[in-house]
């Protein structure tokens, strides 16, 4: 290696300063498009588009939908009591914060104006108000229970309401709205039944925080935590989990991830090319095609889904920069003794550009598979191949004196002769090819990832703690629901009674489901509000039919006046709307809230069905209604079907890229049999890489079938480069002697620094990308060495 003498003086000052002015810019700029555009960190960005009314609505409801602002949480770690007065304080504080729509805890209760509202409307609102509840004969029977109430310790509730409301209409509603549900309720807050170590229990909804809103989602889980903090918890611990919760968790995964990429990777390349190169200039240059490649990625996936990159895209992009650094390092290592940098372009050119136009054609198959994520990632790593390549054909010979040569340092003598022993060896590599085609058959092929929780990077322990709470709460933990719209807020609460209706029988704990909740279950369409006012009696027959209830018993005549003018008065009212509720009462309205949303003409709803134990028969049901505003959804199967519906798509346009670079390479190498022998170590590679896979149990997910495109890009450099390392139409001998070994080795490492990096991410998919793209690129080497012609002289790479 030289460096520094021959770069000595006033060419050497005016080189250096050049390169620092280009880094500055590049750096300039990506700063600039870093902090002006930002990326993205919800999972959400990384959804696709339905492809059949049920996917669409249940990726519309991921997004966006009321579900995903619930927060469970528990707190354990004291005794009992304590434990209830922490639940009492904490949720105190997340009222009194204003950012929670309804907070639970065993002691929610209506404002006196909800309590008003509900009063007023009692018998609009509830089931049992039809004719036959105002006879004198169901009368006599409520009249009679109100009498042996009034005597008993319900005497206070009874004597408020019991003499306006007899037929317990209000006070049937108000268990409803306010009904816990699994958790026991001791000394004011929600205990886990049978939980030991005692755990208390809340359930909270961020207010005004749909899924796509992280930042309204973070603050208010920061509130949560504020508030129990607040309460002086001593050894207490708060256990918190809830869609919001992990779209928080998986926001700070993948902000820890990219900057870990960014950060080891830089270093870990650095340090290596040091130990190689020992050149400062080396590390200038292979700089420059990164920062480009990477602002052009940047630039291209932003303008393309009109935002900022995912944060996944780019931290995918940023593993660019073993690939990146390849022409460089390729440019470098192929230069020939007394060869102007320049002329070592013009000369590798041919090969350099085939390689790039192979691999950024490979990597237009994610641009077909149509699922977002997968289209950022490839643009974000083809434009960044494309820019490395022209940066370091056009750009680099500029940059360097003219009389500066930089050579690696001489390879260890073990790993020079194990090059060298491998090299031109096809036999072994077919062999090693063949095995690993038997062992992926023998363990059935490769195996598809069809569960869209594996790309979520929350741990399963945060999973089953989530599980748990659900559980000892009584939130459903959704796997069936029902669509109900889009229409008017009248069509999708009728849609919701005629589906209430045919689901009627299917209740019970013989029936298909334990429990069904609508949103007519809490607002009735105006329909059947108008239906139950007109179903209530005349002031005359009312009257009536009270005189003749009231006879024998021990009341004052006028005792039931003010039930009369309720009667009167609810004949009367206005129909209670969605938008009123939420206008009047918020702890209402947050019952109804999460089942029907939107407004206008796309007002929507869901039907949640619990406990189902005879799918069959609940898809029987909706179906016989042949009604197109419900629909059922099956989660699991929709999930499922979605991701290999974008799995096969992904799989035909890589088929079809592959054949693409086929001809490409065809053409460029001047027939179908260079082109098929360049191609060998790359399909031996990828069958290496899903046998190794196989082996350990990893199952392809949609983002390893991209990292696996990547690979084949990769392992085009490699084959290409140790066949025809000088760029001659065909190798001779002195291309055979070229220190071509070294060269692809330095890009292989390069290439195993960063992305062995992504092995160690919290976020499934970069792991998973870590994972195959390692295996590929030291298979894809070996590989593409043993089919190398053999050298001609016995001289070691360096």
């Amino acid at each position: 290696m030289t460096d520094g003498t021959e770069a000595a003086g006033t060419g050497g000052r005016r080189a250096a300063a050049r390169l620092l002015l280009v880094l500055a810019l590049l750096a300039g700029l990506g700063a600039g498009l870093g902090l002006g555009i930002g990326l993205r960190t919800d999972l959400t960005g990384f959804l696709p588009a339905g492809r059949s009314p049920a996917a669409a609505f249940l990726l519309d409801e991921l997004r966006r939908g009321t579900a995903t602002t619930l927060l469970l949480a528990g707190i354990e770690g004291a005794p009992e009591a304590e434990l209830a007065r922490l639940s009492r304080e904490t949720a105190a504080g997340l009222r009194a914060s204003g950012r929670f729509a309804l907070v639970g805890d065993g002691t929610t209760t209506l404002s006196d104006s909800e309590r008003d509202l509900l009063f007023r409307y009692r018998y609009l609102l509830s089931p049992e108000t039809r004719p036959a509840a105002f006879t004198a004969e169901a009368l006599r029977a409520k009249l009679q229970a109100l009498l042996d109430g009034l005597r008993s310790a319900a005497s206070p509730l009874l004597a408020r309401f019991g003499f306006a409301d007899p037929t317990g209409a209000f006070l049937g509603l108000a268990r409803e709205f306010l009904a816990d549900a699994r958790p026991e309720t001791r000394d004011g807050a929600w205990f886990a039944r049978g939980a030991e170590p005692p755990r208390a229990l809340l359930l909270a909804r961020i207010a005004g925080a749909g899924g796509m809103d992280a930042a309204a989602q973070g603050a208010a889980i920061a509130a949560f935590r504020a508030a129990f903090a607040a309460a002086h918890p001593g050894p207490a611990r708060l256990l918190l989990s809830g869609p919001g919760v992990f779209a928080s968790e998986a926001a700070v995964a993948i902000r820890g991830d990219v900057e870990l990429i960014s950060l080891a990777s830089g270093l870990l390349l650095a340090g290596f090319l040091w130990w190689r190169f020992r050149s400062l200039w080396l590390l200038g240059l292979v700089a420059v095609p990164l920062g480009a490649a990477t602002i052009a990625g940047f630039a291209v996936a932003a303008l393309a889904s009109g935002g900022p990159p995912h944060g996944i895209s780019f931290g995918f992009g940023m593993t660019m920069l073993g690939v990146a650094v390849d022409y460089p390092l390729l440019l470098l290592g192929l230069r020939r003794p007394g060869e102007a940098l320049g002329a070592t372009a013009r000369r590798i050119w041919p090969v350099l550009r085939l390689a790039a136009a192979s691999a950024a054609l490979g990597l237009a198959a994610m641009l077909g598979s149509g699922l977002p994520g997968l289209v950022q990632l490839g643009l974000f790593a083809g434009s960044g191949l494309l820019v490395a390549a022209a940066v370091t054909r056009w750009g680099l010979p500029h940059l360097l004196p003219t009389g500066l040569r930089i050579e690696a340092r001489p390879l260890p003598g073990w790993i020079a002769a194990g090059l060298a022993g491998l090299r031109g060896r096809p036999r072994l590599a077919a062999g090693a090819i063949g095995l690993a085609a038997l062992l992926l058959a023998a363990l059935g092929g490769p195996s598809w990832q069809r569960d869209i929780a594996a790309l979520s990077p929350v741990p399963a322990a945060a999973q089953a703690l989530d599980a748990e709470l659900r559980r000892q709460i009584g939130a459903p933990d959704v796997r069936v629901l029902i669509a109900l719209g889009p229409g008017t807020e009248e069509a999708v609460l009728r849609a919701s009674e005629r589906l209430e209706a045919a689901l009627r029988p299917l209740l019970g704990p013989g029936g298909a489901l334990d429990g069904l909740d609508l949103p007519s279950r809490w607002l009735p369409s105006a329909a059947t509000q108008h239906a139950r006012a007109a179903s209530l009696p005349a002031p005359g027959a009312a009257e009536a039919a009270l005189r003749e209830a009231m006879r024998g018993l021990p009341f004052r005549a006028q005792a039931f006046d003010p039930f009369l003018a309720g009667l009167a008065e609810s004949r009367d009212l206005p129909v209670l709307t969605a938008a009123r509720l939420g206008a009047e009462a918020p702890v209402l309205a947050a019952r109804l809230s999460p089942l029907l949303s939107g407004e206008g003409n796309a007002v929507r709803g869901i039907g949640l069905a619990q406990g189902v134990r005879d799918p069959a028969a609940l898809a029987r049901a909706v179906a016989g209604l042949g009604d197109p505003q419900i629909l059922l959804v099956d989660i699991k199967a929709e999930t499922e079907g979605l991701l290999a519906a974008y799995a096969r798509a992904t799989l035909l346009w890589a088929l079809a890229g592959g054949g693409a670079v086929l001809l490409l390479l065809g053409l460029g190498l001047g027939g179908a049999r260079p082109a098929l022998r360049v191609a060998a170590p790359i399909g031996g590679a990828l069958l290496v890489t899903l046998a190794a896979l196989a082996v350990l149990g990893k199952g392809l997910t949609l983002f390893q079938l991209a990292s696996l495109l990547l690979l084949a890009g990769l392992a085009i450099d490699y084959a290409l480069f140790l066949a025809r390392p000088g760029g001659q139409a065909a190798p001779d001998a002195a291309a055979r002697d070229a220190p071509s070994s070294g060269a692809v080795l330095n890009c292989a490492v390069a290439t195993l620094l960063t992305f062995g990096m992504l092995s160690f991410c919290e976020t499934p998919v970069l792991r998973g990308i870590g994972v195959t793209v390692s295996v590929g690129v030291a298979s894809a080497f070996l590989l593409a060495l043993a089919m190398a012609p053999a050298r001609m002289s016995g001289r070691a790479d360096g």
